[in-house]
């Protein structure tokens, strides 16, 4: 099955000039409503028609794939098929090596002889060169970055076996690295030139590295550490979400399996409620996207609705209350200070 195009998006959907933003690739057995309807549930809000494109085959054999334009080497790729065959890489051309992530379920990996089961957010490393098996049975999404052993060279200083090994789901590099590629996907930092993209390649990488460096099983944490540890993961998932309306006390709890108002205590033990961290973090997203420069067109109302208002007098009121003045003033001032 020809996957080429999914791993390199063609030069005129990759150009220099394009701003950095989320792109959809759908099967070719997806309708363009359900494809959207995905995109609306991870990203909360629709993408235009610029934004999908549709592939004979992707991925594992997925139904959908979120990816980035420009591409970066990220993917996270939705309803896979239960077995997928790999093609040998520098047979076509794909990715010599890649960091594979089952985000639910299990995945198993068979390279000849070798097999390496994964459970829910571990990772394992696989060097292509020899025909991969998977089998996903009942897995909703696996991630996948492709890593270039350019950047780093531990990859072809190890051998396919001592790569094709567990990383665990409390590896401190592959916990950054799961909360800073979910960012980059969704599209929340401003990339808008080669030379922030190509960074944000390299701290992929350097990520990466430290999380092959780390292979010592985690410690036992305190107590204390554990509730801050969890704290800091619930507050990443906010993150990545706060432009949905529907977020909400539950869907966070539910992500999590804890209920509500274990969800509540963590956020009481610093002496706010959850809608309070939540209403902060929306306003101050907005504030830096009324004040960014390259921003200058976006309308207060588009302001606050990407930001996960649904009301935008609560926004105008809120704002004021935050920072002593209106949505307008704050863009206005903005604009002020960039005249010569």
């Amino acid at each position: 099955m020809d996957v080429v195009a999914t791993t390199q998006p063609e030069a005129a959907d990759a150009g220099a000039g394009d701003a950095f933003s989320p792109f959809w690739l759908m099967s070719d057995g997806i309708a363009e409503a359900e494809a959207r309807a995905i995109a609306h549930k991870i990203l909360g809000r629709v993408l235009g028609r610029r934004d999908l494109r549709t592939e004979p085959a992707l991925p594992f054999g997925a139904r959908c794939v979120l990816t980035t334009r420009p591409d970066i080497g990220l993917m996270s790729c939705f309803e896979p098929a239960a077995r997928w065959l790999w093609p040998v890489a520098g047979a076509v051309d794909l990715p010599r090596y890649v960091l594979v992530r089952p985000a639910d379920g299990r995945a198993v990996i068979e390279q000849g002889e070798r097999r390496l089961s994964l459970r829910a957010r571990e990772a394992a490393i696989l060097d292509l060169a020899c025909e991969t098996r998977f089998r996903l049975p009942q897995l909703g999404r696996i991630d996948l970055i492709a890593l270039d052993a350019g950047r780093l060279p531990a990859l072809t200083s190890a051998d396919a076996a001592a790569l094709m090994r567990p990383i665990p789901r409390g590896n401190r590099g592959l916990q950054v690295l799961a909360h800073y590629g979910a960012l980059l996907l969704r599209g929340l930092f401003p990339l808008n030139s080669a030379a922030l993209r190509d960074l944000a390649i390299g701290h992929v990488h350097d990520l990466v590295d430290v999380m092959m460096t780390d292979r010592s099983p985690p410690g036992t944490p305190a107590t204390a550490d554990k509730r801050a540890g969890r704290l800091m993961a619930i507050k990443a998932d906010i993150e990545v979400r706060l432009e949905r309306r529907d977020l909400s006390l539950e869907m966070i709890a539910g992500l999590h399996g804890v209920t509500p108002r274990a969800i509540q205590k963590s956020f009481e033990a610093e002496g706010r409620a959850f809608s309070e961290y939540v209403l902060e973090r929306r306003l101050e997203r907005a504030w830096l996207r009324l004040v960014a420069a390259d921003e200058a067109r976006l309308s207060i109302s588009g302001v606050a609705f990407e930001v996960g208002f649904g009301d935008l007098s609560y926004f105008n009121r809120s704002f004021r209350k935050r920072f002593g003045c209106s949505p307008s003033q704050a863009k206005a001032g903005a604009a002020q200070s960039e005249v010569p």
